[in-house]
């Protein structure tokens, strides 16, 4: 397993110094604006990573105890007290479907002769966490939706115009408002692997609602063709089928295997080496390995209409390092931070996560 160490959260930024006529105040960087992060901190009864991470760090806590509980878990559950949304029949619940995921990714490897998957503790909080998002998503998507209005007006409140989130629409349909999580992670920090799991994840709470049938297609958008290749591999390696995308292989048989592409090869028409976006529908499970890259500078962000119309009635996740980096160039890009769900590691001053640091997962 990757061993990245997550760093400890950014000191506020210190307010500027000025002589004569006081200067206008700098915008509230994106790292602080990940609302949806400190709601569910929230639900811990801690307000910093830090608190959460400081009860799991120790080694002696990773894999499994001869019940197939994670340590983990029995490590929260020992230290925290009366979390009210989170009883520990539940949290004991997430824990069980994160360990059958687990077996799931290393049935392969562990014929091949390696040892099991064993997360981090970091992780281990960001599957938590999914599982947490998604459970509420699927179950009650308007009463989440509400509760994080709730946090937003509490967040903005003496805050800039400039600064504040802007709260998402209760009038309009609460699933297609919360069907976008993106993980701000590190190089080195196992990005891969937990999108693995995260495929599994989302499959399990549509079966569990009665929605598997409603899944189209599972597509992975990556920057490159190299990155495409790793992924096919890496893939192989959990047992999860997968193929490079090709407009004339699947047919009746989507939906069946991950299909890889790269993000370029998106257009609104089909081309000889392009693919239109209406021709996946729009009920996919989309994941994007580092597609913001084409929003930055001030782009159009037009990888992002793309994307929107792949998961419209659908899901997508988001892996990156640097959104900090996009972030300071794309206005649609900044808006990722009004509904943030975690943030655990240092952001160094060029925007990227800081090397073997931890998990960010942001709603849209």
């Amino acid at each position: 397993m990757p061993r990245g160490r997550p760093r400890k959260n950014p000191a506020a930024p210190a307010a500027p110094r000025t002589r004569g006529r006081q200067a206008a105040p700098k915008p509230l960087p994106f790292a602080y604006r990940l609302v949806l992060n400190q709601w569910l901190l929230g639900l811990f009864n801690v307000k910093k990573f830090e608190d959460l991470a400081a009860l799991l760090k120790d080694e002696a806590l990773e894999g499994l105890d001869e019940n197939n509980v994670h340590r983990f878990h029995h490590a929260l559950t020992a230290q925290l007290f009366n979390l009210t949304q989170l009883p520990s029949d539940l949290l004991l619940e997430y824990d069980q479907n994160i360990v059958r995921h687990t077996q799931r990714l290393s049935e392969k490897r562990v014929r091949r002769g390696e040892e099991p998957l064993r997360w981090k503790y970091f992780q281990y909080l960001a599957l938590l966490f999914t599982e947490i998002y998604l459970d509420r998503c699927f179950r009650d998507a308007a009463g989440l939706l509400q509760e994080l209005n709730t946090h937003v007006a509490a967040f903005n409140e003496g805050k800039p115009d400039g600064d504040q989130i802007k709260p998402l629409e209760e009038g309009a349909e609460a699933r297609l408002q919360l069907n976008k999580l993106a993980f701000w992670m590190a190089t080195g920090s196992g990005k891969t692997l937990l999108m693995h799991a995260n495929i599994l994840q989302y499959q399990h709470y549509l079966a569990k609602h009665g929605r598997a049938r409603d899944l189209n297609r599972i597509i992975l958008l990556t920057p490159n063709e190299g990155l495409s290749q790793q992924h096919l591999r890496e893939f192989g390696i959990s047992g999860i089928d997968a193929e490079i995308f090709s407009k004339d292989a699947r047919g009746l048989f989507a939906g069946q295997a991950v299909e890889i592409l790269e993000v370029t090869r998106l257009r609104e028409d089909m081309g000889d080496k392009t693919v239109a976006v209406d021709a996946f529908e729009g009920n996919n499970l989309v994941l994007v390995d580092e597609g913001h890259r084409g929003a930055s500078g001030g782009g159009d962000g037009a990888w992002m209409r793309y994307r929107d119309a792949l998961c419209e009635k659908g899901f997508s996740f988001e892996y990156s390092a640097t959104f900090g980096q996009a972030v300071k160039g794309s206005a649609p890009l900044s808006d990722q931070g009004c509904s943030t769900l975690w943030d655990a590691e240092e952001v160094d001053q060029s925007g990227e996560a800081a090397d073997g640091g931890a998990v960010s997962v942001l709603v849209e």
